[in-house]
């Protein structure tokens, strides 16, 4: 806290002080190093981290300041050979990272520098960052909010993507008109409308032109320079019964087909999810169909990088070790998905959980299914094990580009319990199996964790290459990963010494490919 005080002397007529309201320091810090050990025999190797620079650091240094009815933040941002963003390079480099102010004036509230926020489910745009997948999609600009009555607000905002220390060149523009009411007591309703443009900078259209006309005369058009994209949504909720639906449509643009080519399409998306619950009881069903909706800062922009969007995957978030190996990245050319959860608690203590997901692209092309069951129980407060059950079909060849492959067909069943000796100590052990003949063959995987509450944090696990496909690897292969966590007040302490399998990381059918990793990770996370 931090007082002020502010003396004035007008016209010779004597000093006057006053105390002005004490402003809010606030912060948070987050540290990854990486210490690369060489291991080719999990394909760790042959890259600059591991051949000569041997290290790599992470750190982002956040403050935020409220005072006098303003709110101001500036994050710091260091990357010493960091390979975040180029899983096989290393980048290096450091700044300012992102600064905002913000003030409110009545119904208004005016934000400039970056700012992450969204239109609706973030289906025609959102801002937002996610450092595990190292992507920072904030936009640089300025962003209105006005509340119209208790019922209606209006949010616009103008900008550029971040890219780095600097931004992207296309120019960003939107407009957002939500509402919150009730009909009578039981329905109530959350509607909203959104639009997007994109203005395309004269550098990328001269990229794009020089690209189509490289193709035959056929295939050649026009691109345009601006982008309009539109939405319509609504949340219902009608006692337990909760109903969320939207729709998108963009303009024709040009857009990287499966082809590789640029091609001039618009786009549309529907989505929808429904939920019904009550005690001991709960179902969701949900469907979407995406067609030709890549929203981009440019087209020349691939992978992660110039994402405008978030397209929600519609598929079950595992957390698990070998249930988590395979994910269904969104597929923005075109897909159509399926997903219903069940939960049904007869009893306290007792839980079973069902889950079905189905994606198919619009030919009906099978890309991704996953049928998981589990029961929970509770045997008070001391004991509670967990059992279940994943069968999955991955198109490995779309997700992954590995033209030629097989579709995966896996099964991994899987256990986990946590006994508590006191309020303070507990331990936690899983196991599970992944049974596949397809990709790297099948997987055991073991993990046992002991807490100490609330500081420390101990555990050791393995996963094992059991059944190998030797069409892919050449041997059997052990992954371990042992470590140790320190928490003191706000801030955590993390040591690992870690053998990891090359993969993709996934979240919310955003996805990123991560190689092998053979070495020690340092971690500090703590706010102030």
């Amino acid at each position: 806290m931090l007082s002020i005080l502010i003396c004035s002397d007008f016209f010779g007529g004597g000093s006057k002080c006053y105390a002005q309201q004490p402003g809010q320091l606030a912060g948070d810090l987050q540290v990854n190093s990486y210490f690369f050990m060489r291991d080719s025999t999990i394909g760790a190797s042959n890259t600059p981290l591991y051949d000569n620079l041997l290290s790599s650091d992470e750190v982002w240094l956040n403050v935020n300041y409220s005072i006098m009815g303003f709110n101001a933040g500036v994050r710091g941002e260091f990357f010493h050979n960091s390979n975040l963003f180029d899983p096989k390079g290393a980048y290096s480099d450091q700044g300012i990272g992102m600064w905002y102010l913000t003030k409110e004036i009545k119904n208004l509230t005016i934000t400039g520098g970056y700012f992450y926020d969204q239109i609706g489910s973030g289906i025609i745009f959102r801002a937002y960052e996610d450092r595990g997948l190292g992507v920072d999609y904030a936009l640089f600009g300025l962003k209105l909010d006005y509340k119209i009555n208790d019922h209606w607000k209006l949010k616009g905002f103008t900008g550029r993507q971040k890219n780095h220390f600097d931004t992207y060149k296309p120019d960003v523009k939107g407009i957002n008109l939500e509402g919150d009411f009730s009909a009578g007591k039981k329905f109530h309703f959350a509607p909203g409308i959104g639009y997007m443009n994109r203005t395309i900078s004269q550098e990328d259209m001269n990229l794009m032109v020089n690209s189509i006309n490289g193709y035959a005369l056929s295939q050649r058009f026009c691109p345009r320079y601006n982008v309009y994209a539109m939405t319509a949504y609504n949340t219902l909720t009608f006692e337990n019964l909760t109903w969320y639906a939207e729709y998108a449509y963009k303009t024709h643009e040009a857009e990287v087909a499966d082809s590789g080519r640029m091609e001039d399409k618009d786009g549309s998306v529907a989505y929808t999810s429904l939920t019904y619950s009550r005690k001991g009881f709960g179902v969701t069903g949900q469907y979407k169909r995406t067609e030709d909706f890549v929203l981009r800062t440019s087209p020349n922009e691939s992978l992660l990088n110039g994402v405008l969007n978030y397209i929600p995957a519609l598929t079950r978030q595992n957390t698990m070790r070998l249930l988590a190996r395979y994910n269904a990245a969104t597929q923005y050319l075109g897909e159509q998905a399926y997903e219903g959860d069940v939960v049904f608690s007869p009893k306290k203590g007792l839980t079973f959980t069902l889950n079905y997901s189905k994606v198919d692209k619009l030919d009906n092309t099978n890309l991704w299914q996953e049928i998981y069951g589990d029961v929970e129980y509770s045997k008070g407060k001391t004991f509670r094990p967990q059992v279940g059950l994943q069968s999955i079909t991955y198109n490995q060849e779309v997700y992954q580009n590995e033209p030629g492959v097989p579709v995966v067909k896996a099964l991994a069943p899987f256990f986990e319990a946590t006994y508590k000796f006191t309020k303070k100590k507990s331990l936690r052990w899983e196991l599970q199996y992944l049974s596949t003949k397809q990709d790297y063959g099948s997987w055991a995987f073991a993990l046992i964790e002991f807490n100490i509450a609330p500081k420390f944090s101990f555990s050791a696990s393995d996963m094992y290459n059991i059944s190998p496909n030797y069409e892919k690897v050449s041997q059997k292969n052990h992954y371990y990963n042992f470590f140790f966590g320190y928490t003191q007040g706000t801030t955590r302490f993390t040591i690992s010494y870690v053998k990891q399998v090359e993969g993709y990381n996934c979240t919310g059918g955003v996805c990123r490919y991560e190689p092998a990793f053979s070495g020690v990770k340092l971690g500090i996370t703590s706010s102030f």
